[in-house]
């Protein structure tokens, strides 16, 4: 209702009448009734003052609608700005009062002058600000919510005003000093660097495509801060993102982990590099400011990063900066630097996979039995363990559907079935091979190859109904302490790697999640991921216990029982089978539904990569040509000691 009146009220001259609930009086059903003014000393006061404040400033004025005191545009808000350089009025003459009567509405008339054109935030455009010290996990931030948002469909970019200081100072290293705040040189060069930092931004935000930009600086003064939002108000929508820290334990990991990936400290050893960094810290904290604005939108995280802090959230509301809030809750939970893992695994091949047909609920191929049998020892040997050696818990998440159910059935660790984790649904198409899809539905197969991302079956999904029912999983997984390993399928794991590794959206669906593949994510202190894959071969393996099976069933026809030798080694692998839990044709390819292949035990993962049985690749990891390597290492002792085809 206040909408409609202050829209009344903007057009000059007009005034209201009758009653202001818009319905016409009982009394009265044709012609309206005024509303007298009250002889009253109130009435006086606030004529009076209105009539003053017309005078001397009509850019800005109170309105009394019933109970409520209101400007008649909003001066301050975040949604529309006006063209006028007109400064904004002083209010002092309208402090709050009792409410005013109608005709003291009807004099104040329109607070907006006829001249005065209003522009509109654009509110599909989000700009965060990260507020912090070095080390205090800005970049961590900054990277996990890029994950997130541009998972979701929000195009979000990462602009980092260190590399623009780079770029500005050249490769000359800036030691502490440069960052003192009482160095000009210094100031002016950081400055220059924000400024292209913002030019970049502002210039990606006014493409179509864009949506968030996260700048992310220190932002450490309420100067600096006052400057981005007189930069930032009237045009684009923005909040500020603070991350403070006060665990020394904790600030001196970070510290280290710092050096190891910070260009800043590219090629230095890691004593002399702490011994700088730790001056600059000094340097920024001689005129930090945290925000006491509250009138600014912001989040504060205290000592969020730590996994045991709280959360500051001020002036925060719409769906993105409110996803964003529920989002940080969780990713803070596990804190920065946990040496937690994270595998991915399709089920074993299963015998819809060798027919090529989509979905269905099939069990396991002899293949894939044998990946089932191998899958316990490659975790195994990947799991992190804690100072005392001991190792860390592992959690065990499946589909509802059998084959990843029968595909980690011999992972001894809590299980749970998810259905989000259920392989995309093929609607009619379920059941069909794509040669059945392409000569029954031409016109769906067509408008598939055209959008695989958007493209939904028949009574089936999308690869975004997916990532969207996904989201719970992807929140759980990122509050989680502990290892997870997300035993699901190729449709699942493509949104879910997409993710993690932070890949483009439209490249989501053509994404290689190969069978018999673990996929090991370790998350890194800046948000990222390192991944090691683990690539079974199970033809080998196959190949490999026949030849044992054959040889032990010559020796039995020509000596002895298997009954009173069961077990026989594979020497030339070190790999262990149990003879007696393979049943006669169970290896062969060809084999019956049920039959399983013989169970397998190793010693330790080295056993399986001399037999060849599995090969391991390195994608994602630091670069070693610039003493990574050792800081690495000196990092590991240091939290050691701490503790279907679709």
């Amino acid at each position: 209702m206040w909408e409609y009146w202050r829209h009344k009220l903007s057009k000059e001259g007009k005034k209201p009448s009758g009653n202001l609930d818009g319905l016409p009086s009982p009394s009265a059903p044709v012609a309206k009734v005024p509303i007298k003014p009250l002889p009253t000393a109130e009435q006086e006061h606030f004529d009076r003052a209105a009539a003053a404040f017309r005078s001397t400033d009509a850019s800005t004025s109170h309105i009394f609608f019933k109970d409520l005191k209101l400007l008649a545009h909003d001066v301050d808000s975040e949604d529309e700005h006006c063209d006028s350089d007109s400064s904004i009025g002083n209010l002092a003459g309208l402090d709050a009062q009792p409410s005013a009567s109608y005709a003291s509405l009807d004099r104040l008339g329109s607070a907006r002058g006829p001249g005065k054109r209003m522009k509109r935030v654009d509110r599909q455009k989000l700009i965060v600000v990260l507020v912090g010290l070095p080390a205090r996990g800005k970049t961590f931030l900054c990277n996990k919510l890029m994950c997130y948002l541009n998972w979701l469909g929000h195009p979000t970019k990462h602009f980092n005003v260190g590399q623009y200081r780079r770029r500005v100072k050249g490769a000359e290293h800036q030691d502490a000093e440069f960052f003192d705040m009482r160095n000009p040189v210094g100031q002016k060069l950081r400055h220059a660097a924000l400024l292209m930092a913002l030019e970049d931004m502002e210039a990606w935000l006014e493409t179509e495509g864009a949506q968030v930009a996260v700048l992310d600086a220190t932002n450490s003064t309420e100067e600096r801060r006052n400057f981005l939002r007189t930069r930032f108000h009237g045009k684009w929508q923005y909040l500020f993102i603070e991350s403070i820290c006060n665990d020394m334990e904790v600030l001196e990991n970070n510290y280290r982990l710092k050096m190891m990936y910070s260009p800043d400290y590219k090629g230095q050893d890691m004593e002399p590099a702490l011994a700088d960094f730790r001056a600059r810290i000094r340097k920024y904290e001689d005129g930090y400011e945290t925000i006491m604005d509250r009138t600014l939108h912001y989040i504060k995280l205290i000592d969020m990063v730590t996994g045991r802090g709280y959360m500051d959230v001020n002036r925060i509301s719409g769906y993105l900066p409110g996803k964003m809030v529920f989002f940080l809750m969780q990713v803070c939970r596990a804190g920065v630097g946990r040496p937690r893992k994270i595998w991915l695994t399709r089920h074993g091949e299963s015998q819809f996979n060798t027919l090529g047909k989509i979905g269905g609920n099939s069990v396991l191929s002899p293949r894939g039995e044998m990946y089932a049998q191998l899958l316990p020892d490659i975790l195994a040997s990947r799991i992190p363990r804690t100072g005392d050696g001991k190792p860390y818990p592992v959690a065990v998440w499946t589909s509802t559907l059998q084959r990843t159910i029968i595909t980690a059935s011999g992972l001894h660790y809590p299980k749970v079935q998810w259905k989000a984790l259920d392989e995309i649904q093929a609607g009619t198409c379920d059941g069909l091979t794509y040669e059945q899809v392409k000569e029954q539905m031409p016109h769906e197969y067509e408008l598939r190859k055209q959008d695989k991302l958007r493209y939904r079956y028949p009574s089936g999904e999308s690869y975004m109904d997916v990532i969207q029912r996904l989201e719970p999983v992807v929140t759980e997984v990122e509050r989680e302490k502990e290892c997870v390993c997300i035993v699901s399928h190729q449709a699942v794991l493509r949104a879910l790697y997409g993710y993690f590794m932070n890949q483009p959206l439209d490249s989501v669906p053509s994404i290689d999640i190969p069978l018999h593949t673990v996929m090991e994510l370790t998350p890194k202190a800046d948000g990222t991921m390192a991944e090691t894959r683990f690539i079974v071969d199970v033809d080998k393996a196959i190949a490999d216990a026949t030849g044992l099976l054959q040889a032990n069933t010559a020796e039995h026809s020509a000596a002895s029982s298997l009954s009173t030798s069961p077990t026989r080694q594979l020497h030339s692998s070190g790999v262990h089978f149990d003879l007696s839990a393979a049943p006669s044709g169970a290896l062969s390819a060809e084999g019956s539904q049920g039959s399983r292949p013989m169970f397998k035990r190793s010693l330790s993962m080295a056993e399986l990569a001399a037999a060849e049985l599995v090969r391991q690749e390195e994608r994602g990891l630091p670069s070693q040509d610039s003493g990574d390597v050792s800081m690495l290492q000196q990092l590991s002792a240091l939290a050691v000691g701490k503790g279907e085809q679709q």
